[in-house]
């Protein structure tokens, strides 16, 4: 615990002394000084063997900084390095110290009509919908997913470190809880299945929530912050506008984990875009359809079993015009 507290109080100090380091890491660094004296304790080690070159000569300090320099580029390919150095006017000793670290970002994906689940070192799960690209990253501070493509329920375990879901501009910070992200074209959907999460989004504006903002939130997180509990989903804008609180069953927004897909009264055309993720073609809906609205709960199996139960709960029927194509027309 000492030598991983001591590699955290390494991977702050140089991620803090880069001159991009943003709000939301130093609210994240003050947060991690807060948990334990030892943490605090630690950082103030390495603060004090940097301070120790206070009697360096100038051209002496630009050298060590261009090391330092050279130090957070290596760091940001998943090294953490620590610059310190001793000196004197008769002499000058420059240590550098490595703790070095496997490459810590793993990629998992799935193809079009396919599902995984993952489970991660830390114990937490990650249950990758179809067509879904994630990034897993972890450091001595922060769990970090970068959700790149598709949906992903996410499945975490306590630990100190928080647990970070990127999604474009969206974060989404859990609090020891079960929820749900879906990149759904340029939306960011986010859903809690248990606990908490707080979702921000990249210094942008909120909608008026009406309840769910946090007043005075916790480090990490950014002062515009919509706090959601079980039961409730936001939706992200493209262009970074959180969305008013939804209270949702979150148990069938995420039924494809159980092979199944639940529709209230869902438009036969996003109906339709729904099942085209579960299966090897698209299924579109002819211009002269109405929008009808479905209901139903539907297993995920063959295309063709899929569209006969929903022809059997709307008036269409499925034409194939290719391999790649299929369109509901409606019923004369």
């Amino acid at each position: 615990m000492a030598d991983r507290r001591k590699a955290a109080a390494v991977d702050w100090f140089v991620r803090l002394q880069s001159d991009d380091a943003s709000r939301s890491e130093r609210r994240a660094h003050a947060a991690w000084l807060a948990a334990d004296p030892r943490n605090a304790a630690a950082y103030r080690d390495i603060e004090a063997s940097i301070g120790a070159l206070d009697g360096l000569d100038d051209w002496m300090r630009a050298e060590l900084g261009d090391l330092n320099s050279r130090a957070m580029v290596r760091h940001r390919h998943h090294a953490r390095i620590w610059i310190a150095g001793v000196g004197s006017a008769a002499a000058l000793l420059l240590a550098v110290v490595f703790w070095p670290a496997a490459d810590t970002e793993t990629r998992y994906e799935t193809a079009r009509a396919e599902q995984r689940e993952v489970a991660l070192d830390d114990g937490s799960r990650i249950h990758l919908n179809t067509a879904t690209a994630v990034s897993v990253r972890y450091t001595p501070t922060l769990r970090e997913v970068i959700l790149r493509l598709g949906e992903g329920m996410f499945d975490v375990n306590q630990d100190d470190r928080p647990f970070v879901v990127r999604a474009g501009d969206t974060r989404v910070v859990a609090v020891g809880t079960q929820f749900r992200v879906h990149l759904d074209g340029g939306n960011v959907i986010v859903t809690v299945l248990e606990g908490k999460v707080a979702v921000t989004s990249a210094e942008r504006p909120m909608a008026e929530h009406g309840g769910g903002r946090l007043e005075s939130p916790p480090a990490p997180l950014d002062p515009d912050t919509l706090l959601l509990d079980a039961d409730q989903q936001t939706t992200v804008a493209p262009e970074g506008v959180i969305g008013s609180i939804e209270q949702v069953n979150a148990n069938n927004v995420t039924a494809w984990r159980e092979g199944k897909l639940f529709f209230d009264a869902v438009p036969l055309r996003q109906v339709a875009r729904e099942l085209s993720r579960y299966t090897p073609g698209d299924i579109v809906v002819a211009d002269d359809v109405p929008d009808h609205r479905v209901t139903a709960l539907l297993q995920i199996r063959s295309a063709e079993a899929m569209l006969r139960f929903l022809s059997n709960a709307v008036p269409v029927t499925p034409v194939k015009a290719s391999a790649e194509l299929t369109i509901l027309h409606g019923n004369p």
